[in-house]
């Protein structure tokens, strides 16, 4: 660790707070909006040039953002104003390390104070060794976001087949189709209307087990939670566990392979995904329905594509937020809901053509959770010098 220096962070860089910036007053650009939890938002000015590093000031403490270009930090951030000679890349990879959540400033709602980072002691890298570290982290991102593009893209085309197919009736042989009226309109003459309970074998969620979150386990059987479910997308980092005892408390809920699960409250509610296989023996928590085909009549690919349709979504939404309390779907609400179902053979069909799409999107995101594991624990021993990192000549 030769030339390593041991300084405060305010020798390192110095971080100034964001800007306001309200929603009346931003307008189309190209210019990103940083807030504590990323990009939010374009507008047309930029505050900052880039390449810039934001954190959270509010809210979201210790997430770092890297941004490339020029953009406008908000209110709720600090962002770097003065790199001080340091690689700003580095510099995004090393606040990361930095516990800014034991930094909170007093008050009731969490925040961090600007000046109490700046007089946290760190250990710096020289400028060389910051840029090959920099180098190898990035290596890793670059190949996260590019499997990311791609399950955009994969993403979009098993939209794009199912919008063609059932709601445009795109379909092989709709030139000869005639259509009957129907709840949900006119529809091709053979199809049908289906409350979801008349097409699954199960609609069902779990709970969270006695003592909650200090239950939980570090290996066992996976405890699916909301936070855990996206449209399409499964998020692997904080993936609870419990073991055979808590599990066998929660055996209403098994998640099988295929299952569909839906989120029914809060404010992901609606949200929709297929559990990853490697996840496997699971279950789910309270705010996580099981949704499972029954395949006498759908298919699994073409059960999921239609609760994320996005007429569909909307219909789910609109009945999550009429609820007295909060959002929120009930068993009820869900076995009730009303989908379209088509002939059986072309269900099968569209999964024969929209299972690849989605397996290969289910592969792409284990090598992203793979990368990132990675990454995480190279970061560490990367900008604590345990690594040792030769420099180029």
């Amino acid at each position: 660790m030769a030339n390593w220096r041991q300084c405060k962070l305010g020798d390192v860089v110095n971080l100034k707070r964001g800007y306001d910036l309200p929603h009346q007053h931003r307008k189309p650009g190209p210019f990103a909006v940083v807030s504590s939890s990323g990009t939010t938002d374009y507008h047309a000015e930029a505050k900052v040039k880039g390449p810039g590093v934001v954190t959270g000031r509010y809210g979201t403490l210790g997430e770092v953002f890297y941004v490339s270009n020029d953009f406008w930090p908000l209110n709720t951030s600090l962002y770097v104003e003065d790199f001080k000679g340091n690689d700003p890349k580095f510099i995004s990879y090393f606040l990361r390390q930095l516990d800014f959540g034991t930094r909170n400033a007093a008050g009731a709602v969490p925040g961090v104070n600007r000046n109490h980072l700046h007089a946290m002691d760190v250990t710096i890298a020289p400028l060389p060794v910051q840029r090959r570290v920099a180098g190898i982290l990035s290596t890793y991102d670059e190949l996260i976001e590019n499997n990311k593009r791609r399950i955009q893209i994969l993403e979009d085309v098993a939209r794009a087949l199912y919008r063609a197919w059932f709601v445009n009736f795109r379909f092989h042989g709709h030139q000869d189709s005639q259509r009957n009226a129907s709840s949900l309109g006119n529809i091709p003459m053979g199809w049908e209307v289906a409350a979801l309970r008349d097409v699954t074998t199960k609609i069902g969620s779990g709970a969270t087990p006695r003592g909650g979150k200090e239950a939980y386990k570090t290996t066992g059987t996976s405890l699916i939670r909301s936070l855990n479910i996206y449209d399409y997308q499964f998020e692997f980092s904080n993936l609870a566990f419990i073991d055979d005892d808590q599990a066998a408390q929660l055996d209403n809920v098994v998640v099988e392979q295929c299952d569909v699960l839906l989120n029914i409250t809060g404010a992901s509610v609606a949200r929709c995904s297929m559990v990853p296989s490697e996840i496997l023996p699971a279950r789910v928590n309270q705010h996580v329905a099981i949704v499972r085909a029954n395949p006498r009549y759908m298919d699994p690919y073409f059960l999921l594509d239609s609760i994320n349709n996005d007429q569909n979504k909307q219909k789910l939404l609109g009945l999550a937020q009429g609820g007295a309390t909060r959002e929120a779907l009930t068993k009820d609400t869900i076995s009730n809901f009303l989908i379209l179902l088509p002939p059986r053979d072309l269900v099968l069909k569209y999964g024969e053509l929209a299972g690849p799409l989605h397996s290969q999107r289910e592969t792409l995101n284990r090598q992203i959770q793979n990368l990132r594991r990675t990454r995480d624990l190279l970061l560490p021993r990367l900008l604590s010098g345990q690594v040792d990192i030769p420099t180029m000549k």
